[in-house]
């Protein structure tokens, strides 16, 4: 497994890849767009976007339909939707999403039919 951690705004820039294979951290104090991430379509592992202040949507993970891990969204202050996350069908490990104080809606996991197997 090969996990990747993007702590900058600059390393989330110049990501690419349609896969990832292993976990996926995002978290950083200058994210706030995660547009170059458009072409990732899975993680084979668990992702968490956690403590990144700037961050207001998760548009740029339009694509993603598929977390073969636990999916974790955390201490996100400025984050308002999920709605960047409704290709996602599956999560495969626990579903955890908390501290997140500006967030109005959860729609973005209408689409997500089955957690942690079930």
């Amino acid at each position: 497994m090969e996990n990747t951690k993007l702590r900058t705004q600059a390393e989330v820039n110049e990501f690419a890849g349609t896969e990832i294979k292993g976990n996926l951290t995002i978290e950083g104090s200058d994210i706030y767009d995660l547009e170059p991430l458009l072409t990732l379509t899975s993680v084979d592992g668990d992702l968490s976007i956690y403590k990144n202040p700037a961050l207001t949507n998760l548009d740029g993970l339009s694509n993603l339909t598929f977390v073969a891990g636990a999916l974790g969204i955390e201490y996100n202050p400025s984050l308002t939707n999920l709605d960047g996350l409704s290709k996602i069908t599956s999560v495969g490990g626990n579903l955890e999403i908390g501290y997140n104080d500006s967030i109005t809606n959860m729609d973005g996991l209408r689409n997500i039919s089955s957690v942690n197997g079930a």
